[in-house]
């Protein structure tokens, strides 16, 4: 990948040099679509599984806060780049995305949640709303089902796979089979 990547600096280079703007153009735009990829896969996760786990939102704020920034730059050049614009725009628009399921999945519920209890609305010995009890496991170190959200903002290859591994293996303990639960 190194190579690659060293090989298509210097031929960008020499593209510029020769005044051919297509290359730079061409790589600015893949670069943007693979960044979309990337993000939309966790739409794809959140859609599929209802919630917006493992998505660290620290790093989704630093890269959305980049984003604003550049986009900053791009506005404030004495020539507007409206390519440029509508990358940053772009990425910044599906980061926010992210933020939005994630207040809509994660920050609400929770905020109902505390509310009611702070009310006392909730029954003695009920830890959470009939309407999340069968959404989410109760709040103990061991969840009861296994979401295979990401664990971080970015997944690789290897970990996929080491999910798909921890699903398909099973254990028999006193006669009885059990599934590899994951701690919270």
């Amino acid at each position: 990948m190194g190579g690659i990547q060293a090989g298509l600096i210097f031929a960008l280079r020499r593209a510029k040099e020769r005044d051919l703007e297509w290359p730079l153009i061409l790589m600015a735009v893949l670069a943007a679509v693979l960044l979309a990829a990337g993000v939309g896969s966790h739409y794809v996760d959140i859609y599929l599984h209802r919630t917006v786990r493992g998505i660290s939102f620290i790093f989704v704020a630093i890269d959305a806060l980049g984003d604003v920034f550049s986009l900053l730059s791009v506005i404030f050049q004495p020539r507007l780049d409206i390519l440029g614009m509508v990358i940053y725009g772009t990425e910044l628009l599906l980061w926010i995305g992210i933020f939005a399921c994630g207040a809509y999945y994660n920050l609400i519920p929770w905020l109902k949640e505390e509310y009611l209890k702070k009310n006392g609305s909730m029954r003695s010995g009920e830890s959470q709303t009939d309407e999340r009890a069968g959404t989410r496991a109760n709040t103990t170190a061991i969840t009861l089902h296994d979401l295979p959200s990401s664990t971080s903002v970015f997944r690789t290859t290897s970990a996929e796979i080491e999910v798909h591994r921890q699903r398909s293996v099973s254990s028999t303990v006193g006669g009885v089979a059990h599934l590899p639960s994951r701690v919270a």
